[in-house]
């Protein structure tokens, strides 16, 4: 399989005609990139890959939308929409390691020292409020001081000027725990940023696991292939070698910035902060690069996001209820799990695995395996009739939550609770829900009678 982005696009072009749109007209990166989305979502229903040909002060295309389509993001991995779960977790499960090659497309154009300047880049802002121009599209590449221990993610970055940018780490998460290391050593993180890259290898980037489980092994395990990586040109950092774009950096210990306001995933405007500060040494990129952009809080961003963090749930949850059948994120901190309680207790045993598979998780609604949890009514009706809040009901008080939620102080320590909504003491000695004869519902011709 190819690794590059264009290789992507040109499959979409072919396989989902409608779902590429090439703008011609000038755009300003400020705000309407992000309301054209928006309005096309809204207004015509539709949510196709943008191509922005001619964006307002700057000489690069940009690209967004890239993920807001399932079948899109299974087009990447070449398996079916409603395949995207196991395949997902086969990649965890037998990861494919990457492999070092000489240099790549995205060495094709090297700028260093006084070469270096952000600001060449769209400026894009996204929602009203937001504090300036921040890249959101931007994984991380990086290794902890010391080791061989390697993680990938993304970290959006604030423009502070030519060659500086804020970065939002998550409190414990492992470029926080690299950046803390070196900080203790009184040394910079050397980090490096690919932005517009195969959707393979972003949503290989945004799986949750142990700090030993390397990232980049599920990109290749998604991709069908080792990931090609090339080396830095001003440190050891290794990146994707296909990567339109490519910003090397440190994290600079000891030092803090303010960054925000910035509209986040959770729907809200969050206020400023102080923020890590990044220094930019060099700057990479293919010839013509596309700058991919990802409309956060939006389609592009929550869809991209949720597969990797459904798999990684499912996988918590499984090792403790083997008889688990489906996992759904359906909105920020929420999960909702179905499955066949063989024993009591159960349910619990899930509420407690999602909470402490992910510190982002905040709610777990848990109903029995005849609930859809794709329905959302099937879910509430679960709540309604099978739980009472005095004896369902599962709270932790002063767990680690996320900082992006406003109704948590700025520590991000946050209470969590659970909705047992399966039947008691069981499915099958619990009232029983009222239906049509099967057989009458199988013979039954619509046509026959509506026609």
């Amino acid at each position: 399989m190819a690794q590059d982005l264009r290789t992507y696009l040109d499959l979409v072009k072919r396989r989902r005609p409608d779902e590429l749109v090439v703008v011609s007209r000038e755009i300003d990166p400020a705000w309407e990139i992000t309301a054209l989305v928006v309005k096309l979502e809204k207004e015509r229903k539709r949510r196709p890959v943008l191509l922005f040909e001619s964006v307002r002060g700057t000489r690069f295309p940009v690209l967004t939308n890239l993920h807001a389509s399932r079948a899109r993001l299974a087009l990447a991995v070449d398996a079916a929409p409603d395949a995207m779960l196991p395949r997902y977790l086969a990649a965890m499960e037998r990861p494919v390691a990457p492999r070092v090659v000489p240099t790549g497309p995205v060495k094709e154009v090297v700028l260093r020292g006084g070469d270096v300047d952000l600001r060449a880049l769209p400026q894009i802002v996204h929602h009203e409020g937001d504090g300036g121009v921040f890249l959101t599209a931007a994984i991380s590449f990086a290794r902890a001081p010391g080791s061989e221990t390697w993680n990938c993610a993304y970290n959006r970055l604030m423009l502070k000027g030519r060659d500086t940018t804020s970065i939002h780490l998550t409190l414990g998460k492992h470029l926080w725990e690299f950046h803390r290391m070196a900080e203790a050593r009184n040394e910079p993180l050397p980090v490096a940023f690919a932005i517009g890259v195969h959707p393979a290898i972003a949503l290989g980037a945004l799986a949750i696991g142990s700090v030993d489980e390397d990232e980049r092994g599920i990109m290749g395990a998604l991709l069908g292939e080792p990931l090609e990586l090339v080396r830095c040109e001003t440190s050891d950092v290794l990146v994707p070698a296909h990567a339109e774009i490519v910003i090397e950096a440190q994290i600079l210990p000891h030092e803090r910035v303010a960054e925000g306001p910035f509209g986040e995933f959770t729907g809200y405007s969050l206020g400023e902060r102080q923020r890590e500060v990044v220094r930019v040494e060099a700057i990479t990129h293919r010839r013509g690069a596309l700058f991919q952009d990802i409309s956060v809080a939006h389609l592009d961003h929550l869809l991209l996001s949720t597969i990797p963090i459904e798999a990684n749930l499912y996988r918590a949850v499984r090792a403790m209820v083997p008889s688990v059948k489906a996992v759904r994120v359906p909105a920020p901190f929420t999960c909702y799990v179905s499955l066949e309680q063989r024993i009591p207790g159960q349910a619990k045993n899930a509420i407690l695995a999602v909470l402490g598979a992910d510190l982002y998780m905040k709610r777990v609604v848990v109903v029995d395996h005849d609930v859809d949890v794709f329905d959302d009514r099937q879910v509430n009706w679960a709540i309604a009739t099978r739980c009472q809040p005095d004896r369902d009901i599962v709270t932790v008080t002063h767990a680690r939550g996320s900082d992006l939620d406003p109704s948590t102080s700025e520590d991000g320590y946050s209470a969590k609770w659970g909705v047992d909504a399966t039947a008691k003491p069981s499915l099958a000695r619990y009232t029983p829900r009222h239906r049509v004869p099967p057989d009458v519902y199988a013979r039954l011709d619509l046509d026959r009678y509506l026609s």
